[in-house]
């Protein structure tokens, strides 16, 4: 027969209760790492209590109802609704104490029945409706900023179509691109006018920008409407070619108009007879060109005939006028 086995020296050990259970964990708001709060433990706790603070105001006593956990800020919201102020406007005093909106009733000491002082903060009002106003012009020029970008949305379109039709070499009247101008303008006066700062300011300063872009456009389109079209167009109005007032002469008329001159001023006779030859040479025909008959129009009057002699007298006129060469005159020599 086998024999029998011996029985094991240890038996199974067994978990114990507090091992069964896995430890959960949570992290608080502040970042702390805690254990997991049992949600029926939450509940078996007991309820926080409603305080009831008396608040002053003036020679009013109002009574709030709030919880003894609440800030100082609630409280102000409460009692917002029976003083008709507004909680930034308010200043809480306890204990002589001015207390900030952020702190809590407990941990300042506000129990039950405790007595509040409420006055009003000028200084804070003041910075509200400062604040308050500024939002009010912020929000009134967002808006004209709106206004005028659909103007110029607007206008935007009628300057495109003029551009297509001047770019394919058609006219367009000038009293449309003159009022096209006259338009933008009137919408950068606006937007000149508008007081803003921030991202309405960056808004304000963009519009401009595309509105002068606008204008330089129809600067350019009212240039290329005024240019004359070749291929097509009608011909741009030519400026009169008006003679020259000063034409070239001919080289005759030079010499007739020098001896005109010559005749009617004649020189006052030399005791040398070298200078009559030079007269004479200069009187000459130049250039092989034929010499033009000279008219002697005036009788002049020679001082010299009161020193000659009564048998030396001029060259009539008339034999100066049919003798087709210049007027010789024989000056008698002492």
């Amino acid at each position: 027969m086998r024999p029998r086995r011996a029985a094991a020296a240890f038996s199974p050990i067994k978990e114990s209760p507090a091992a069964e259970k896995v430890a959960e964990w949570e992290v608080r708001p502040g970042g702390l790492l805690v254990q997991k709060r049992d949600p029926d433990a939450d509940a078996a706790a007991a309820p926080v209590p409603t305080i009831r603070v008396k608040v002053k105001y003036g020679a009013v006593y109002h009574e709030a109802y709030v919880s003894s956990q609440a800030t100082f800020g609630e409280l102000k919201k409460v009692l917002s609704a029976r003083t008709g102020l507004h909680p930034l406007d308010m200043k809480l005093l306890y204990k002589d104490k001015e207390r900030e909106s952020t702190a809590f009733l407990d941990t300042a000491g506000v129990k039950d029945k405790s007595k509040v002082v409420l006055v009003e903060d000028p200084t804070a009002q003041a910075k509200r409706l400062l604040e308050v106003r500024k939002a009010d012009k912020m929000e009134k020029a967002t808006k004209s900023i709106s206004a005028v970008s659909l103007e110029v949305d607007r206008l935007a379109s009628k300057v495109s179509a003029l551009d297509a039709i001047v770019s394919k070499g058609g006219r367009v009247a000038e009293t449309d691109v003159t009022n096209l101008i006259e338009s933008f303008m009137n919408e950068l006066i606006k937007l000149d006018a508008i007081v803003a700062d921030g991202d309405v300011k960056l808004q304000r300063r963009m519009q401009i920008k595309r509105v002068q872009r606008f204008v330089e456009t129809l600067d350019a389109i009212e240039i290329k409407n005024a240019m004359p079209r070749a291929n097509g167009g009608p011909p741009g109005k030519e400026q009169p070619q008006w003679p020259h007032q000063k034409s070239h002469q001919p080289h005759h008329h030079q010499q007739q108009m020098q001896q005109r001159r010559d005749t009617q001023n004649p020189v006052r006779p030399q005791h040398h007879p070298q200078m009559q030859q030079k007269k004479m040479h200069l009187q000459q025909p130049q250039n092989g060109l034929p010499q033009q008959p000279a008219v002697v129009t005036t009788n002049w009057e020679t001082f010299d005939s009161l020193f000659m002699p009564s048998t030396a007298t001029a060259t009539p006129t008339s034999a100066a006028s049919s003798t087709p060469h210049a007027t010789k005159l024989d000056w008698e020599l002492f």
